[in-house]
């Protein structure tokens, strides 16, 4: 049997069984799935399963099922993965917004801070080490350290 002559012949049953199976929300995979169909039906061919045209026709129409669920589920992922997309993107959007509001406050308290303890609380909070800190200010480790200390309760208590 020609592979041409076996899509002519089955195209209408196949299309007809991917419709009746594909959710219609899928409608745009309708290509794929009967691209999946007929590969499939050509390996079965090319390794002499189709012999029987009986059997042809219900061979098709199981796989075009088959196929048409597979790509329901497969779609269903992809609207599940994107919605978890746009979930996160809100939740980011939310949460950035409470970070902008947050650093105003912080940025506020820090005005009232010593410009000594200020200086230092505000090069910790940015990510520098103790001993980054140490070497940028010229000021010694223990100096450092009770700035630090001094600087951030004063903070907690102004942003009480």
């Amino acid at each position: 049997m020609d592979f041409a002559q076996l899509v002519a012949d089955t195209k209408r049953p196949v299309l007809a069984a991917i419709r009746r199976h594909l959710d219609p929300r899928y409608a745009s995979a309708i290509d794929d799935v009967v691209q999946e169909v007929y590969l499939r039906a050509y390996r079965a061919l090319v390794s002499g399963k189709l012999r029987d045209r009986s059997k042809l026709n219900s061979y098709l129409y199981t796989i075009s099922r088959n196929e048409a669920l597979r790509m329901n589920q497969r779609c269903a992922r992809e609207e599940a993965k994107a919605e978890m997309v746009v979930d996160r993107e809100k939740h980011c959007r939310h949460h950035d917004s409470n970070l902008d509001f947050l650093r105003g406050e912080l940025e506020s308290a820090l005005k009232h801070l010593p410009a000594h303890y200020a200086v230092v609380v505000r090069l910790s909070l940015a990510g520098w080490a103790p001993k980054e800190i140490v070497q940028k200010l010229r000021l010694r480790p223990g100096t450092v350290k009770s700035r630090l200390s001094r600087g951030l309760a004063q903070l907690r208590r102004l942003l009480a």
